[in-house]
């Protein structure tokens, strides 16, 4: 199980900071060439996650509301309740979900908080229905 779970995952670039994972915190984790976001619903004894998959999936084998297993090293970024604020100010002053979406992101990226997209990665942004591909 160990090993389908390690080849399952995108492992983090280790020589980024250990993202804080507790409990309420959104981690984003990467399968199949996809990345996102997960509610963290328990911490295990043996310091794995379980998280609830919080967004729609394209290529994964998830849903959305599904519990998932990772492992700290599987964490790519976090976000916190908190965060959440920004977010929907953003959105207030864009008129816009998806645009917030990505102004965020961009944002975060800039802080040195969030990973870089890589090449060819898709952002699904169902509210305002838009897919946006990252060159």
């Amino acid at each position: 199980m160990e090993r389908l779970r390690e080849h399952m995952f995108e492992v983090r670039d280790m020589r980024r900071p250990k993202p804080d994972v507790k409990v309420g915190t959104w981690a984003k984790v990467g399968s199949r060439n996809e990345r996102f976001w997960c509610r963290v619903r328990r911490v295990c004894e043996d310091g794995s996650f379980v998280g609830v998959v919080d967004n729609h999936l394209l290529n994964s084998p998830w849903e959305r509301g599904d519990e998932i297993v990772f492992q700290q090293s599987h964490v790519l970024e976090i976000s916190e309740p908190g965060d959440a604020l920004t977010f929907h100010s953003i959105a207030a002053a864009l008129g816009s979900f998806s645009e917030a979406a990505l102004a965020w992101r961009d944002v975060r990226e800039a802080g040195g908080v969030a990973v870089p997209a890589r090449p060819g990665t898709w952002f699904v942004l169902p509210e305002d229905k838009h897919v946006w591909f990252y060159k």
